[in-house]
């Protein structure tokens, strides 16, 4: 479990366990709940938001309440650029992609490819999809297609 130190009603640091020695206190992490809060240490909970794709998580809000601290994770709505600069970087790491691994088949086209003329025709295919994998409408739910045997 973790704690975080409250002083003057405000939270000094970040959620920690509890210091086994702490302002001249040994064995300071075994007393009880309600000692422990004498001293301004209270346990910890981190309340997870839920997000959707459209969202970005936003920070947090603490509270502290009687017994507890409780750490509120905050979303927001993406900006329509945030979503279009995501759209973008997104399909730069697909092209990045879809040039490998053209490259990586480019021996399956040379004209002494020990590959038979059907095999090729199917390289063939499988690279034309490839180069229109840019053609999809999202990148982020792209076809890749299946690399031949």
């Amino acid at each position: 479990m973790n704690y975080i130190l409250v002083e003057n009603e405000k939270i000094v640091g970040r959620p920690t366990e509890l210091p086994k020695n702490w302002a001249n206190i040994s064995n300071f992490y075994l007393l009880p709940t309600e000692k422990l809060k004498e001293y301004g240490w209270y346990s910890y909970r981190f309340d997870e938001a839920q997000k959707n794709e459209n969202q970005y998580y936003d920070g947090s809000d603490f509270v502290i309440e009687e017994n507890e601290v409780i750490e509120y994770q905050k979303v927001r709505e993406k900006t329509q650029q945030e979503i279009t600069q995501e759209k973008e970087s997104k399909w730069v790491s697909i092209r990045e992609e879809r040039n490998q691994l053209l490259s990586e088949s480019d021996w399956t086209q040379i004209s002494d490819s020990p590959l038979p003329n059907e095999k090729q025709t199917e390289w063939q295919i499988y690279r034309q999809l490839l180069r229109d994998i840019t053609l999809q409408p999202n990148p982020f739910t792209i076809n890749w297609p299946t690399i031949p045997e």
